[in-house]
């Protein structure tokens, strides 16, 4: 994947939609790419446990260089990394 400096991307994943498990992403260097969740406006019916719906991280290119964006998913009670899901190899390119 190839970003500019100061572009964000979104990237959506899949999840199993039961809420067992947490979806997370991260830059092997965040002076490159940051990788964050974009801010969601609060839910109308709090009760709804419906999960089914992809998670959406965004990605900003920050400085010129090379970074491992890895997404994987883990028990929120587990600790370590999780099990990978995807990664991608990003590119960050001067505008």
């Amino acid at each position: 994947m190839r970003l500019q400096v100061g572009e964000i991307k979104e990237v959506s994943l899949s999840n199993r939609g039961d809420g067992s498990l947490q979806l997370i992403g991260t830059s092997d260097n965040q002076e490159v790419v940051e990788v964050s969740r974009p801010e969601l406006a609060p839910a109308v019916d709090t009760l709804q446990r419906n999960q089914s719906k992809p998670t959406i991280f965004q990605l900003k290119g920050v400085t010129v260089g090379t970074a491992n964006v890895v997404f994987s998913e883990k028990l929120p009670s587990d600790t370590g990394n999780g099990q990978v899901k995807k990664t991608y190899v990003v590119q960050v390119v001067s505008k």
